[in-house]
């Protein structure tokens, strides 16, 4: 009896849910670990690298999916791409968990790789501004805009990978919202894609949340954060109208993105190197100065995010126009929570 799109879909997420939990497993067994740093939130050893489970979990999933699924997908070719470079740089996130490979060098990797994505696998030429209306971009500055998008998506969740579920809950919130929104949108592959990398990191949770066993290290928040911004690229389209508006992704990841611009503002405006490490972000400001627990920040940093996707699936049916300005609205918005907030715990 064949299997329908839906089952397949439902196969491949239980897939990537149960290699991801099992394999984390493995490496909170085995794995490599994670010394106490003075800007860490956490004070004991504790093994790193789970987002190898992650990895492996989200790749048998897709797998699962195109074998299973009664017809092939478009889009599974630059689907596959984009998975390759997120493994490539989760991989090497994972010897960085073990060598500690420097920040130089990780960035200059990541810029080399986003390049080579935008150019050969997915990048923006225009941007929607009305249903009849685009501002072209041309494909150089599409590439390198792309690009830059991809680093930075890379490196908002990495740098909030630093307390119990934090980053990989939000993460997986934004991945399951995109799912939802590409299913709507009429791209089932695109849609799997984001759902098996949210299962995976679901499966990798228990490890890490509310006790962390383990870590997923940057094998994890590397990979997940880099592939959930080539979907997004491969979603919107090349001209800005595919299956999933542009701005989705941005709006449903704004409270990362916004606390972390503005936070290596600040340390510029300070003459402060942006490459060092340092405890400055918002939820680490909160950790130190309310005396408040891993679960409590992440409880609420799961609720923001769960706001934020849902108005980003709230404006899926507006125009060109009206997404813009939500998002607009939203970004300003957040902007002016955000200095309240550092005021609070300056």
């Amino acid at each position: 009896m064949p299997v329908t799109l839906a089952g397949a879909a439902v196969i491949a997420a239980a897939a990537s849910l149960a290699v991801s939990a099992a394999l984390s497993g493995v490496v909170a067994w085995a794995g490599p670990v994670d010394r106490p740093r003075d800007r860490g939130a956490h004070k004991t050893p504790t093994p790193t690298a789970g987002g190898l489970g992650v990895i492996a979990g989200t790749a048998l999933g897709l797998l699962t999916f195109a074998t299973l699924a009664p017809a092939p997908s478009a889009e599974l070719g630059r689907i596959a791409a984009a998975l390759g470079f997120a493994a490539l740089l989760g991989l090497i996130g994972a010897l960085d968990d073990l060598f500690d490979l420097g920040a130089k060098l990780k960035l200059a990797i990541q810029i080399v790789l986003s390049v080579a994505f935008a150019a050969a696998g997915a990048h923006i030429d225009a941007i929607p501004i009305t249903a009849r209306l685009a501002l072209p971009i041309g494909p150089v500055v599409g590439v390198i805009g792309t690009a830059l998008w991809l680093v930075v998506v890379t490196n908002a969740v990495n740098f909030m990978d630093g307390a119990n579920g934090l980053a990989s809950g939000a993460a997986a919130i934004a991945l399951l919202a995109f799912a939802a929104a590409a299913f709507a949108g009429g791209d089932p592959a695109l849609a799997v894609a984001a759902l098996a990398t949210a299962m995976a990191g679901i499966g990798f949770m228990p490890w890490n949340f509310p006790k962390a066993l383990l870590f997923q290290g940057d094998a994890g928040a590397v990979f997940s954060s880099f592939l959930l911004a080539a979907l997004a690229v491969i979603g919107a389209g090349a001209g800005g109208h595919g299956s999933v508006y542009l701005q989705f992704v941005p709006l449903a990841l704004l409270p990362f993105l916004v606390d972390v611009l503005l936070t290596l503002l600040s340390r510029a405006r300070e003459g402060k190197r942006l490459l060092d490490a340092h405890s400055e972000h918002l939820y680490q400001r909160w950790l130190a100065h309310s005396g408040g627990s891993h679960v409590r920040l992440a409880v609420w940093a799961y609720g923001i995010m769960t706001l934020y996707a849902a108005i980003a699936l709230v404006l899926l049916t507006a125009g060109p126009a009206v997404q813009i300005a939500g998002f607009l609205i939203a970004a300003a918005a957040t902007g002016a929570a955000w200095f309240l907030f550092r005021r609070r715990y300056r």
